[in-house]
C-alpha cells in the first residue's frame, strides 16, 4: 500500500498546540489537535534503533529557512543516535513532521509533532514536544533562533531514537546479536580424554 498525504483539516478557534494567532477559521495541513494530550513517556530499550530504517517523508509548518536549519540539526543528531535514515522504498518507517510557534504570556511556544508510519501506512506513535521561548513580538516565530531549533532538534532525534528502538525490529536485532555474543563466549567445549585401546600382552620364552 502507498503512503497517502496526510488530510487537510478546518481547525476553528485553535488556541493551543497549531494556532498561528489568526482569527476565524483557517484551512490548516497538520496534526490533529490529539496531539496536545500526547506526551512523549517512551524510554530506550537500549537496542540499536539502527534496523528500524526510518524515511522522512514530511517536514511543514516553519518558514522555509527555520524549516531547512531544523531538518540540518535534526538529522546530524539521529543519525548520531543510530538512526539509520535511507529513501522512502527502503525504509520500514515514515516520518511525518510539522513545527509551530505560537504566542504565549510572557513569549511563544515552539513545538514539534513526529507522526511515525509502518509499512502498511498505519500511524504507529505520535511524537510531540515543546519548548519555551522568551520575548515579546507580534510574529512568534520571530523569537526563534539557532539555540532553539537545536535544542528542538536534539529532543525530537532522541524521542525519535527512543521510539524505534522499542520496535519488533529492533529488539529482535538485538535479541540475536546477543545469542550470538553468548555463543562467542562460551568456552570451548573440552572432551574428555579417549582411554588408550587395550593391547593384547605377548610372552615369550625365557631362554
Amino acid at each position: 500500500m502507498g503512503w497517502t498525504q496526510p488530510v487537510s483539516r478546518t481547525f476553528c478557534g485553535l488556541a493551543g498546540f497549531l494556532a498561528l494567532a489568526l482569527s476565524g477559521c483557517a484551512d490548516t495541513s497538520g496534526p490533529a489537535p490529539d496531539a496536545l494530550a500526547q506526551a512523549n513517556s517512551i524510554r530506550p530499550s537500549g537496542a540499536s534503533p539502527h534496523p528500524a530504517a526510518l524515511a522522512v517523508t514530511q517536514m511543514e509548518g516553519a518558514p522555509s529557512p527555520l524549516q531547512n536549519q531544523f531538518m540540518a540539526l535534526f538529522n546530524a543528531d539521529v543519525i548520531q543516535q543510530d538512526v539509520a535514515l535511507t529513501d522512502q522504498n527502503s525504509a520500514r518507517y515514515l516520518a511525518r513532521g510539522y513545527i509551530s510557534a505560537f504566542p504565549v504570556d510572557g513569549g511563544a511556544k515552539l513545538t514539534y509533532v513526529w507522526d511515525i508510519y509502518d509499512r502498511t501506512n498505519h500511524r504507529a506513535q505520535r511524537l510531540n514536544d515543546e519548548i519555551a521561548l522568551k520575548g515579546s513580538a507580534a510574529n512568534p516565530w520571530s523569537l526563534v533562533d539557532g539555540a532553539a531549533l537545536q535544542e528542538l532538534a536534539a529532543r525530537s532525534a532522541g524521542d525519535l531514537a527512543a521510539y524505534l528502538s522499542n520496535t519488533p525490529e529492533a529488539l529482535s536485532a538485538a535479541t540475536t546479536a546477543t545469542d550470538a555474543a553468548t555463543q562467542a563466549a562460551l568456552p570451548a567445549q573440552v572432551l574428555p580424554p579417549q582411554a588408550a585401546p587395550d593391547q593384547a600382552l605377548s610372552y615369550t620364552d625365557a631362554r
